[in-house]
C-alpha cells in the first residue's frame, strides 16, 4: 500500500525512490517527469530524496542523493529477477514492488544509516497512468496534470573520450518495430556511410542491453567514429552525455530517441512497422518536441524518402518567416 502523497509532504523521513528497472524510455518520458511533479507539488526537499536506479542514470535525476542498482545486485541477476516479475505480472511494467525490491531498499535503506523511511516506487506512477498507455480511458491532458518538464542534467563525457566538435549521434537496435534483417541491416550501414560523407557520425553501442536491445552492426570508414559505452553502471551516463553534444540523433523510434528529444537534441527516429507499441508514446514525444521546438520526425523509411522525393536534396530552402515558432 502506498504512502499518501500528503503524508510524504508532511514528513522529514528519507524517501528510497525506485529502484527503476524497466525501459529508459518510460523513465525520461514519465517516471522524471512525475518525479518532478511531485517534488514541486509536494515540495519534496532534495536532500530527502535517494534515487536508485541503473546504469548511471542516477545523474538524470537532480536529487540529493544517487545510488547505483549494479553496485548491490549484478546486472545479470536484475535482469533475471526484473523478467521474473514481468512473467508473474504478464506485464514489463513494475505493477508492485516485488520482494527482492523490497529487500534491495532495506539494504540501501541500512548501508545508508536510514532508520526510518519511506518508499516512492514506480508502481505509483503505472497505476497513475494505466489509462493513459493502455486503454486510452485518460487523455494527454489528464495524463498532463501530473507530469513536470525540467531539464536533465548529464554528466560531461568520459575524460579522454575524443568526440568531434560537430557530429551526428546514431545508435539503431533490434525491438519489435525494427527488427533484425537483412534487408534493414543493408539499409541502415548504407544510411550511416551516406551520413558520413557529410558530417562526422559517432556510432553509440552499449555491449551491457540494459534493455534487451542488441545493437546493429556499425559499419566502419573514414568520419565514423563508434564508441561502446563503458560498463554497465556508467554505460547510460555515457550515451547522454555523448547525446547532448550532437548535433542531431538518427536511430530506432524508442527509449534513445525520447532521450534525445528530452536533451533537445534534433531528433529522426525510424520504425519499419509500428508493431507492439502504444502510440501514446509517440504522441507525448512529438507534443514535448513542439513546446520546446526540437525539430523531430518519427517515420518509415520509405516516408523518409518520400519526404525528400517532395523536397529534393538539391533544393536550397528559404529562411522560416519571420514569427514562425518553429
Amino acid at each position: 500500500m502506498h504512502t499518501p502523497l500528503w503524508a510524504l509532504a508532511h514528513s522529514r523521513q528519507a524517501i528510497i525512490i525506485g529502484p527503476w528497472t524497466s525501459e529508459m524510455g518510460f523513465e525520461v518520458l514519465y517516471w522524471l517527469p512525475y518525479l518532478d511533479y511531485l517534488r514541486q507539488t509536494y515540495r519534496l526537499d532534495r536532500d530527502r530524496l535517494y534515487v536508485l536506479t541503473r546504469g548511471g542514470a542516477g545523474e538524470w535525476y537532480n536529487v540529493g542523493h544517487s545510488v547505483e542498482l549494479y553496485d548491490y545486485v549484478p546486472p545479470g541477476d536484475v535482469r533475471l529477477l526484473a523478467h521474473r516479475a514481468q512473467r508473474e505480472a504478464a506485464s514489463i511494467k513494475q505493477l508492485r514492488i516485488t520482494p527482492w525490491e523490497r529487500r534491495l531498499v532495506d539494504l540501501v535503506a541500512e548501508r545508508h544509516g536510514l532508520r526510518r523511511y519511506h518508499i516512492l516506487h514506480p508502481s505509483r506512477l503505472y497505476q497513475a497512468l494505466d489509462g493513459w498507455w493502455s486503454t486510452l480511458t485518460v487523455g494527454m491532458a489528464q495524463a498532463m496534470k501530473i507530469l513536470r518538464w525540467s531539464d536533465i542534467p548529464v554528466p560531461p563525457p568520459p575524460v579522454g573520450l575524443a568526440l568531434p566538435e560537430r557530429f551526428i549521434a546514431v545508435r539503431f537496435y533490434a525491438r519489435a518495430t525494427w527488427p533484425l534483417t537483412d534487408e534493414l541491416l543493408d539499409w541502415t550501414r548504407t544510411l550511416i556511410l551516406n551520413l558520413a560523407q557529410t558530417i562526422p557520425v559517432v556510432v553509440l553501442r552499449s555491449s551491457a542491453y540494459l534493455d534487451d536491445h542488441a545493437d546493429f552492426p556499425a559499419p566502419t570508414g573514414p568520419n565514423i567514429t563508434v564508441v561502446e559505452a563503458g560498463p554497465y553502471r556508467e554505460n547510460l551516463a555515457i550515451q547522454s552525455a555523448i547525446l547532448k553534444r550532437a548535433a542531431g540523433f538518427v536511430g530506432t523510434w524508442g527509449g534513445m530517441a525520447q532521450l534525445a528529444v528530452r536533451l533537445k537534441v534534433p531528433t529522426v527516429a525510424l520504425y519499419e512497422r509500428w508493431h507492439g507499441v502504444s502510440y501514446a508514446h509517440r504522441s507525448l514525444t512529438e507534443w514535448l518536441a513542439m513546446q520546446t521546438g526540437v525539430p523531430l520526425y518519427v517515420g518509415t523509411p520509405w516516408t523518409l524518402e518520400a519526404v525528400r522525393s517532395v523536397i529534393p536534396q538539391a533544393i536550397a530552402l528559404p529562411d522560416p518567416p519571420k514569427g514562425s515558432s518553429s
